[in-house]
């Protein structure tokens, strides 16, 4: 059964792409520690990358002319600086390890925890099909 029909099935996906991607970005920062002028980066967060990934998807009805409209600008793209505002070392390097790895921390659970909702939804999806086990 291809899962990806179903409601929040590709959102799952797309979280848990997203967490791969940014475990890649914050390991790169940790191994470039002592490279001199290397700066820190990481992904915009997540709701700034579904935004960018479905423009004008979510939009306010107006139901008034008197209403305004939005003026929120598009989303940043991809990777960038880390924001923190870390301090550079003297050979210019902008990596704080301790950051880094509360970072990687926080990420893993973010994972673990979009996996398991995703694991939960299918086992909802197969009682209600009536099929309790494998597939």
């Amino acid at each position: 059964m291809d899962f990806g029909r179903f409601g929040l099935f590709p959102l799952f996906a797309q979280r848990l792409d997203y967490l791969d991607q940014r475990q890649v970005v914050l390991a790169e920062n940790i191994a470039n520690a002592d490279t001199p002028n290397y700066q820190a980066r990481d992904l915009r967060p997540f709701a700034e990358h579904l935004a960018a990934r479905a423009p004008g998807r979510l939009t306010l009805a107006a139901t008034d002319t008197a209403h305004l409209s939005g003026t929120r600008g598009p989303a940043a793209a991809g990777v960038g600086p880390s924001p923190g505002g870390y301090e550079a070392t003297p050979s210019g390097n902008t990596v704080d390890l301790e950051h880094q790895m509360i970072e990687m921390s926080r990420t893993s659970a973010d994972h673990q925890l979009a996996l398991n909702l995703y694991r939960k939804h299918v086992a909802m999806i197969r009682s209600a099909l009536g099929r309790a086990g494998g597939s």
